[in-house]
């Protein structure tokens, strides 16, 4: 999918999101935060708001670490992305979501 995005100068800046970005921008992609209930974990589940149980994996559309490096908000974008374009949004959406745009 990195062929199909469309703003490659933002591609390139994926290394300084943080898992704080994506939290932020999940309200805005119509897009459930749901933190982990087991231990001290810190890692976070984007879940599709329609199916929010945690025990469903059908609703993740993506979990996020606290660290974050750049190939791997290159994934989370991808899985956003198209969780998004199922959802009638684009791939402006997503970066105005990140505040990038």
């Amino acid at each position: 999918m990195a062929n199909d995005i469309e703003n490659k100068e933002l591609w390139k800046c994926l290394g300084n999101v943080t898992q704080s970005d994506w939290i932020k921008a999940a309200p805005h992609l119509d897009i459930s935060v749901v933190k982990s209930n087991k231990g001290t974990s810190h890692f976070i589940n984007l879940r599709d708001p329609k199916n929010p149980n945690p025990e469903d994996i059908r609703g993740l559309v993506t979990t996020v670490t606290p660290n974050c490096y750049k190939q791997y908000n290159e994934k989370i974008f991808k899985k956003i992305l198209k969780f998004c374009k199922k959802n009638g949004k684009n791939e402006n959406d997503v970066w105005k979501a990140l505040g990038m745009l």
